[in-house]
């Protein structure tokens, strides 16, 4: 089984701080062509532009499986469904279920959090309270992998991010769930970067956009995580959990 991990995609008819982002979804086609992954795992941010013309382009190469982030196309995502499955399997996943993919339990944390629950762009944000409430349902659970949108405080790997409730409160539902791997986006600070959390959890961030084109390639070995970091389409790290 291989599964592509990819967060941050911003696939949006602009050109932004130099950057042609209409471009990302030929991109995004032409490396799921390439490694044919079975499984595409996305930690959100699709970008405003995805249609449901091109997004079953995608779902007739791989099985999807996506939480949301701040910028999506809410409309498209939360009404597509997998076609290379025997089930019904939508695309967008649910916030506390868990997928188990070749023996992985694959879980994920929808949206970012705000104070008080309101919609930006069409797109919902989460509330501290209800974010908690997500990572609770997950708690003793032997989660594998995680997906967030939302950054825990990490000032190790991002020392200009605020120390607020919004990075707090991650911090403390990666430290409810405590999974073995957490894949997360969002920052926009490079490609690529790793922490490993006191308690043993693996954190993972990558940004998929067209400045910096990275994304993980998962298989399994045993009974651990082959993880591979890629950008564009050249290998450039390889590590196990």
């Amino acid at each position: 089984m291989k599964i592509m991990v990819i967060s941050d995609l911003h696939y949006d008819k602009r050109v932004f701080r130099g950057v042609d982002e209409s471009r990302a979804w030929e991109w995004l086609l032409s490396i799921v062509d390439y490694h044919k992954p079975d499984y595409l795992l996305s930690c959100g941010d699709w970008g405003s532009a995805i249609t449901f013309e091109e997004f079953y382009e995608l779902l007739k190469k791989t099985v999807v499986l996506s939480i949301y982030g701040n910028h999506e196309n809410m409309d498209v995502l939360t009404k597509l469904y997998n076609v290379k499955t025997n089930e019904y399997l939508p695309a967008l996943m649910e916030d506390a279920k868990i997928y188990e993919l070749n023996g992985l339990k694959i879980a994920g944390v929808n949206g970012i959090i705000a104070k008080k629950r309101k919609t930006k762009k069409g797109v919902p944000r989460r509330t501290p309270e209800e974010f908690l409430e997500v990572a609770e349902k997950l708690k003793g659970k032997d989660i594998d992998v995680l997906l967030m949108h939302e950054t825990p405080y990490l000032p190790e790997l991002f020392p200009f991010m605020a120390r607020d409730f919004r990075s707090e409160t991650a911090l403390e539902a990666v430290k409810i769930v405590k999974p073995r791997i957490i894949f997360n986006g969002h920052m926009h600070s490079g490609g690529y970067r790793t922490h490993i959390f006191s308690w043993g959890t693996k954190y993972v961030y990558i940004s998929s956009d067209q400045r910096e084109k990275c994304y993980l390639v998962l298989g399994n070995i045993g009974n651990g995580i082959l993880v591979e970091v890629w950008k564009d389409f050249e290998f450039m790290d390889r590590f196990s959990v």
